[in-house]
């Protein structure tokens, strides 16, 4: 492969990793943003029945804004494995791995979300229960659905650190962005640790803050930038 060739392929692949990172943000804050927090109220179990009774679609509309996401999460990878994979094959596997795994577990956890819907819309397997048990039945499958999210973060902060060091390596990435996802590692696992050990959701959002700011400045350079191409490989394969 040649020069011209070899940038031009790796402009492109980082875009396309780019725009991937995109959509999956876009659609991992759209079903929080205009389907949790709109819907859910932890702290009224009927209110939030009657959210979901009244707001079906919606809730499906999160359901597959969620399934997208974690799709997204996984080709972004497998974009950036073609990005990286002449600095460390075999790192770059690893990378694929993790996001691979946390695919699997969101999506399964996605089934836990569907639930609420089902026990909440009158099946007639669910006669055997009031109304009020109901409602608290839906409750409890959001919660155990959000502990479930969490435990989803453990994959998405350990697929962040093989990619950090593939960036550091790298060359044609700024080595910040790399040391950015290396923290967010340290960071995204204290607060998956925080949420189980001694729940706190202010602090939990604090240790949030350095991975939001790892994530949203490697995807506008990817969309911006691309790649520094005087520091590329002859070939990438």
């Amino acid at each position: 492969m040649n020069r011209v060739t070899t940038i031009n392929t790796s402009k492109r692949t980082a875009r396309i990793a780019g725009g991937l990172f995109l959509l999956m943000v876009l659609f991992g804050l759209g079903a929080e943003i205009f389907f949790r927090q709109t819907i859910f109220n932890v702290n009224d179990a009927a209110a939030t029945a009657s959210r979901i009774v009244s707001n079906d679609f919606l809730y499906r509309a999160g359901i597959v804004s969620d399934m997208l996401m974690s799709l997204c999460y996984l080709f972004t990878a497998l974009a950036l494995y073609k990005l990286f994979s002449s600095v460390n094959k075999n790192m770059a596997a690893a990378m694929v791995v993790f996001a691979a795994a946390g695919c699997v577990l969101l999506l399964f956890n996605v089934l836990i979300e569907i639930a609420p819907l089902y026990i909440l819309n009158g099946n007639d397997y669910m006669n055997t229960f009031n109304v009020s048990q109901r409602q608290s039945l839906a409750m409890l499958f959001y919660n155990l659905y959000q502990h479930g999210y969490v435990i989803g973060q453990i994959f998405f902060s350990l697929w962040v650190l093989p990619l950090g060091i593939l960036i550091y390596k790298s060359g044609f990435i700024p080595k910040l962005l790399g040391i950015l996802f290396i923290i967010e590692t340290a960071f995204g696992l204290s607060a998956v640790a925080v949420h189980f050990l001694m729940p706190a959701a202010t602090l939990e959002t604090l240790l949030s803050i350095p991975m939001m700011i790892a994530e949203f400045s490697f995807l506008f350079y990817l969309l911006i930038r691309g790649v520094n191409v005087s520091k590329l490989p002859v070939s990438n394969a």
